[in-house]
């Protein structure tokens, strides 16, 4: 059985974050569109939680963000891009959900920010 895949405006975002569909906490990937039609996201969630892959991408297409959450916290490596696509971050996580290394560019390449921190 494949996941179960909603549109955006059909979730519920509840104050402890959580998200539900029709009054039950939601398991599947949830979907966002432009009003042009294009996706421009698509979110993972397990029993409420975000929970799994995620990417964003711009109305015209290009990739926007992508990252993988586990129960809530960011987990492996998180990038995000300029909409010139050039790479604008890259942030790397711990299994535990604690940022090990961020790295931040503009759109013409120059580096930013280039930061390793303790796990």
């Amino acid at each position: 059985m494949s996941a179960m895949r909603v549109d955006y405006d059909d979730v519920v975002f509840e104050d402890d974050l959580r998200v539900t569909y029709q009054g039950r906490a939601f398991t599947g990937e949830v979907v966002e569109h432009a009003p042009n039609g294009a996706v421009v996201a698509l979110t993972t969630y397990f029993e409420g939680l975000e929970d799994g892959p995620s990417a964003e991408w711009y109305p015209t297409g290009e990739p926007k963000a992508e990252g993988t959450v586990r129960a809530g916290s960011a987990v492996g490596v998180h990038k995000t891009w300029h909409r010139n696509g050039t790479i604008a971050t890259y942030d790397e996580f711990t299994d535990r959900g604690k940022l090990t290394l961020r790295r931040r560019w503009d759109e013409s390449g120059t580096v930013l920010e280039d930061r390793s921190f303790s796990a």
